[in-house]
């Protein structure tokens, strides 16, 4: 017999609720970040205020630990500080318009009512790398992914669902798909990932990643009345190729006042301009710059809050292989909200949520802290694996200061934070974090000048496998590390060829969920 609808979805609700019971004590499984209750997430999508919560969406396969056929899964909270699984909200309708996934997009409130908006795909195609042969004869298959298989997407098209409960359950539009096809007279290489926002009292715009083939990635600019009736207008921007790629995902744009922010990510690193928005076009101020600074950070999205604030979040990958995150029976998380605002000169400023200080418990060491060559400071012994540490280095005359934590006792295990002053270079090192195999351990690093007077201020986030830095409001590094000594817990501070004091304070950090996963 055919499942209904309902059905489906309590069934992907019950397989996730079976796998959430096994992951009780994994080393590695983030606690105070955004993630499911168990196997796959990947894409932020809708994230929203309404009605006294915060609502978080994202990209979801409920049955394994890997990519699939995709729903939303769905995280509330009434601070953005205690989060509660919800309910999957809204699952592949098999041989439908979105029988191959209900992939990324936006949730807005229209008319009082809270209406999501995804890229629905009907079909896929896989074929090998290494296959020679024509489209029409390639194996045409509902649902999955292989990295050794390249993916075709079928039929992508825009689709609408409404919710009457508090979001807790949602109903698939009748008219769906509401763009049923791309805009005609162009030829283009993707076609996703609405993102959408109201100026004043005039109608929704929506912009849908893409690429136009020979020209480069391209955000397509829509408006709505009502998000059924969809005109579209033009090109937002045409990035060059050789800047950003040849078709973007998940755009966002950004009212920053004093100028924009166009977000996207190509297939790649996140990238951003910041510029002027008139006559329904975007001109960047200059050229593209990069999101984030680490390796696993992609897909971030979007939301004004009620103060006018603006909070973004990413997706964070893995970086150990298939069947590691595979056989742990969970995979990925999202990061932390960031603020994102203009500094007093326009360039962008980025900050973790003021919320997060609730998170903090006790401190396990403040203090200023005087550091000569050569020489390190354990910092009063504080230790563990889920903590925040903050160090404003006051007074610098020294080459380079390293951060290390998730040490052992013997530094045979460590990551370290190394700022090089001379070089105006931040670098993470992760070559010595741990002795799994295939786990990815090549360093980051990014390009941070401090001006005459500037001190440096770091503030770095330890959630087990998952490392966030945070450097003079200026850029983030995201990246994960898998420690495989459970004595791996120590931190110390130091510094090269000179002398430096540093004020650091140290914090653990609580589960944001109440069964504590």
């Amino acid at each position: 017999m055919k499942q209904t609808y309902a059905q489906i979805l309590a069934e992907a609700d019950r397989a996730v609720a079976d796998a959430a019971g096994k992951l009780a004590g994994d080393p590695h499984r983030p606690s105070f970040h955004l993630m499911t209750a168990a196997n796959w997430i990947n894409d932020p999508n809708g994230p929203v205020y309404h009605d006294g919560y915060w609502h978080m969406f994202f990209q979801h396969n409920p049955y394994i630990a890997d990519f699939g056929p995709m729903g939303w899964g769905h995280v509330r909270s009434p601070d953005l500080v205690n989060w509660e699984h919800c309910p999957i909200a809204i699952m592949p309708t098999p041989g439908g318009y979105d029988g191959a996934g209900c992939w990324s997009g936006s949730v807005v409130i229209h008319d009082g009512a809270p209406h999501m908006m995804y890229s629905a795909v009907a079909d896929m195609t896989l074929w090998s790398i290494n296959d020679d042969i024509p489209p029409s004869d390639r194996q045409r298959i509902p649902q999955g992914y292989y990295d050794e298989f390249l993916l075709e997407i079928d039929q992508e098209t825009q689709c609408i669902a409404t919710s009457g409960d508090g979001m807790l359950t949602w109903d698939k539009h009748p008219a769906n798909p509401v763009i049923p096809a791309i805009p005609a007279g162009l030829d283009l290489i993707g076609f996703r990932d609405p993102f959408l926002w109201k100026e004043e009292d005039g109608p929704w715009q929506m912009l849908l990643g893409s690429g136009i083939k020979g020209a480069g990635g391209v955000a397509l600019l829509y408006r709505s009345p009502d998000l059924i009736e969809w005109e579209y207008l033009n090109p937002l921007y045409i990035g060059d190729p050789a800047e950003s790629g040849i078709n973007w995902e998940c755009p966002n744009f950004l009212d920053l006042g004093a100028r924009h922010m166009l977000v996207v990510s190509p297939h790649g690193r996140p990238i951003y301009w910041l510029g002027a928005y008139a006559g329904r076009t975007f001109r960047p101020a200059g050229a593209a710059r990069r999101l984030d600074w680490g390796d696993v950070f992609y897909a971030p999205n979007s939301l004004r809050d009620p103060d006018g604030r603006w909070l973004m979040w990413g997706w964070v990958r893995e970086a150990r292989p298939r069947d590691q995150y595979a056989a742990a029976g969970w995979a990925s998380c999202l990061t932390l909200p960031r603020e994102i605002s203009l500094d007093a000169v326009g360039g962008l400023r980025v900050k973790p949520a003021a919320e997060l200080k609730q998170l903090r418990g006790a401190a396990l060491f403040d203090d200023a802290v005087d550091l000569a060559a050569g020489a390190s400071d354990s910092l009063g012994g504080a230790s563990g694996d889920r903590l925040e540490i903050s160090c404003q280095v006051v007074a610098a005359g020294c080459e380079r200061l390293r951060i290390q934590f998730r040490r052992t006792p013997d530094g045979g295990q460590l990551t370290e934070l190394v700022y090089d002053f001379s070089a105006g270079a931040l670098r993470l090192l992760r070559d010595k974090s741990t002795d799994a195999a295939e786990v990815a351990v090549e360093p980051c690093e990014c390009r941070l000048e401090l001006s005459e007077n500037e001190a440096l201020d770091l503030t770095i986030y330890l959630d087990n496998s998952v490392v966030e830095v945070y450097a003079n409001d200026k850029l983030t590094l995201t990246s994960r590390i898998y420690p495989t000594r459970a004595e791996a817990q120590g931190l110390s501070i130091g510094c090269d060829d000179g002398s430096a004091r540093a004020q650091v304070a140290i914090w653990p950090m609580s589960s944001i969920w109440s069964d504590t996963s």
